[in-house]
Order: C-alpha cells, then structure tokens, then sequence
C-alpha cells in the first residue's frame, strides 16, 4: 500500500481529527490522511473513528457511506493520483498560513467599476488637481450618482462615506447633493463627535461599521488625503504611507467598495515628468492607487473644466471629459484630447480665482519657454519677463524654484551666452550648443 511523506502519526490523526468541524470532515484529504497508512488495523481503525467523529457533527449515514465509497474507490483505482492530489491540497494548506495561494485556485474576474473606468471597485482612486479645479464638485457629483442608483447598471442606489474636513456639511455639502439630485439618506457625510478621536483611513471604526449589513459601503471619500493620516504617519515617508495603502486596498477588497482620496498637488516643476508626479507625499500614494485622475482647466475655454484619468491599472485609460459648473450643479460635456499634464499647466492669465502671483507667472513664462527646445536664453528669458512686468529677480528665482540647470556656451571670438535649460527635457544641450558654436 502506498505511503509517503504525508504519512501522519497515529496521534497526529486523532489531533487533528477532532479539531475538524463537519465541512472538512467530509474533504477528500481527511479521506486521504485516514488510508494513507501502511498497517491494515491502522488504517481501519482510522475509518471507524472518522464515521463517529463524523456523525456526531451531525453528517447523515448515507451522506456519509456515498462520500466514504467514493474515496475507497479512487484510492484502490489509484493511489498515486490521489498522492498527487493530496501534495497540491497539502501545498495550498502550508502557504496559506503566510498568506500563498497557488493560482490553480485563483479565480480569473474581470474588473468592475461603480463608474467606468474611473471608479474601481477592490481598489483605490485619486483625484487630484490644482485648487479651484472642481474636484470637490466632481466627487459630489460621482457620490451622488451613486447614492440614486445613475451609476450602477442595475439602477440599484449605493450607500456612499464622505469624510471632509474642508467643506461645511451645511452650507457646502447639503446645498450642492441637493442641486445634484443626490438620495440624502445614502449619504453620509463626516461630523466631528465631541470626546471621540477623528476618524482616520485606517480606523477599526471603520471596518466595524462597513461589516454591518445596513451600512456596507459602495463608496469611501476622503477630501483631502493629509486630514485622515493616523497620527504618526508622515505623507513624504514611504515606511509611513504604504503600510496605511496597503490596508485601504485591503479594505476596499474586503467589502467590494471603491475609495477615493481626494489630492491637492504641488507647484509645477519641471523636475516632475508628469502630473502624477505632482501629488503630495510619497510616490506610495500613486503607486498604491489603482487609477488616478486630475481635474483642471481646459487650455481653450476659461469657462470650461476638464478631468483627465493618467492611470488605470486595470484597463484603458477614460475618454478626457469636459466638465462645467452652472446652478449649482456639474455638467459632464464631451470628450476631449486634453491630456492630465495638460489641464494642470500653469496659465500666464488666470479666467477664475485670485490673481496668480508674478512668481507664478514667471513659472508659467519659462514653463512655456522651454517647452518644446527645453532651454532658453537667459536673456532672453528676462527680456519676455520684463514685457509681462516681472522682474529679473523673480525670473531667476523662478528659475532657481523649477530646479533648471545654468550653463555657458562659448562662441569663440564672438563671446558666450547663459542659458537656462531642464536635463530631462534637453539632454546633452550644452555639448550639442557648444559643438554648434565652434562649427559656427
């Protein structure tokens, strides 16, 4: 009779036989553990005590003979398949206490979203954009779709968390799901309970309230990321941010919800390569998110908002879509090209909102410059400052603050030239400059 490595014990059997509840007394493995022996009184033995401890949780008689029959026939057919079988449920067992599943048991799903492809389900989103961008607006809108069931495909309302510290709950957040048609009663907004801690991303409070029946989640918001860090994380630190991430995710897989982190960004740069790069704190944050999406301005309409998805982990990436604000209300408009870097350039006149400062002018001056050679004179640079009022001091501070490199072309005989330039935008400029001047 075959035995293995797998061989138990006698008492290791018994042990692990009366730890079992009648799910797994019915398994083929426990089958397998009791016949894998190779002394016949042994064996038989195993298969009394087995039926007993089976019955007394209540298995049926004949339940049970169908089930025994049915093992004793494929062991006697082929004991060596059922050694191999009973290696790969031993495997799935051992990996399992850290966390391994083999993928012969991990089910293939397509991805689901509450708004397509914008919002995951399992999974983390960002919104970000510059201030004044809508994203409040924009959030609002996607909660209160969701809250009346216009989101889902079976028209079935969702019950959606929104935590602000930003927005009065009264006077910012009641008037503007009202003027969206929002189901008041499926959403339920942050309000600060005296002698209670604020809620956090990570607080058990949380999962408590998601595993009720009466209040599991389709969406979690949270506007913005840095009020709802618990208190010992540092956003720039990635040994803070992905621990807290990772737990998010989780949560968002545990109860089939979608989260939403809420994001403002930092000033252009033209160190950043892209607009995700402009996200406050650690590069975990986008890492983490399984889709990211910036709301801005459109390039040709002043009057005109645009949101632009930059990542979709899952799938292609979302149409572009216009955006505006009238009565109170967000209209979604047509699609557009306008990419996310793009919606988030700084402009050299603002349409809406306080006046830019002249450094921030000067950022948008140069940023406009350098972008397509990716470098410019510097005085040249200074001459189109001075045409727009900015002075050269802040043309070189805002130089200094976008972290461009300074260098010196030599033209021979005829005198040399300073030039601002961006390495990742330009490289190896300076040798293709000075090897220019000396053919010259």
């Amino acid at each position: 009779m075959l035995t293995n490595e797998l061989t138990l014990e006698p008492q290791v059997f018994d042990a692990k036989l009366h730890s079992m509840d009648k799910s797994l007394l019915a398994a083929p493995l426990t089958f397998f553990d009791a016949l894998n022996t190779p002394d016949d009184s042994e064996r038989l033995r195993r298969m009394k005590l087995l039926r007993a401890r089976a019955l007394e949780q209540g298995m049926p008689p004949q339940e049970y003979e169908e089930r025994c029959n049915t093992y004793l026939s494929n062991w006697e057919a082929d004991p060596g398949y059922c050694l191999t079988i009973a290696r790969a449920a031993k495997r799935r067992e051992a990996m399992h206490e850290v966390g391994l599943t083999p993928m012969a048991y991990v089910e293939t799903r397509q991805a689901e979203y509450l708004i397509e492809p914008y919002l995951p389900l399992d999974a983390i989103t960002i919104l970000a954009g510059v201030a004044g961008a809508g994203k409040t607006w924009l959030a609002l809108k996607w909660a209160a779709d969701i809250s009346a069931g216009r989101a889902a495909r079976d028209g079935q309302p969702g019950l959606v968390y929104y935590f602000t510290q930003e927005n009065d709950p009264h006077i910012v957040l009641a008037p503007r799901l009202e003027k969206l048609g929002a189901r008041m009663e499926n959403i339920a907004v942050a309000t600060q309970i005296s002698d209670a801690p604020t809620v956090t991303m990570c607080d058990p409070r949380l999962e408590q309230l998601a595993q009720n029946p009466t209040c599991h989640p389709a969406l979690v918001v949270f506007d913005p990321i840095q009020s709802y860090l618990e208190k010992h994380v540092k956003m720039n630190q990635a040994d803070d941010v992905r621990p807290m991430m990772d737990y998010l995710a989780r949560f968002a897989a545990r109860h089939h919800c979608a989260v939403l982190l809420i994001s403002h960004i930092n000033k252009p740069s033209l160190a950043a390569g892209s607009a995700s790069d402009r996200i406050l704190g650690s590069s975990d944050f986008r890492n983490a998110a399984r889709s990211i999406i910036f709301a801005g301005n459109d390039p040709e309409d002043p009057d005109t908002r645009v949101f632009a998805q930059d990542k979709n982990s899952l799938g292609p990436a979302g149409p572009s879509m216009r955006f505006a604000i009238r009565d109170g209300g967000v209209e979604i408009m047509d699609k557009c090209d306008f990419t996310a870097d793009e919606i988030i350039r700084p402009r050299l006149s603002a349409p809406r909102g306080p006046a830019p400062t002249t450094r921030d002018r000067a950022v948008g001056l140069l940023g406009e410059l350098l972008k397509t050679p990716g470098w410019v004179r510097v005085n040249d640079a200074i001459a189109a400052g001075k045409k727009e009022g900015i002075s050269e001091g802040t043309m070189r501070n805002a130089a200094r603050g976008m972290q461009l490199e300074n260098s010196t072309i030599r033209q021979g005989h005829k005198g040399s030239y300073a030039i601002w330039y961006a390495p990742e935008q330009a490289p190896g400029i300076v040798e293709q400059l000075t090897i220019a001047s000396a053919r010259a």
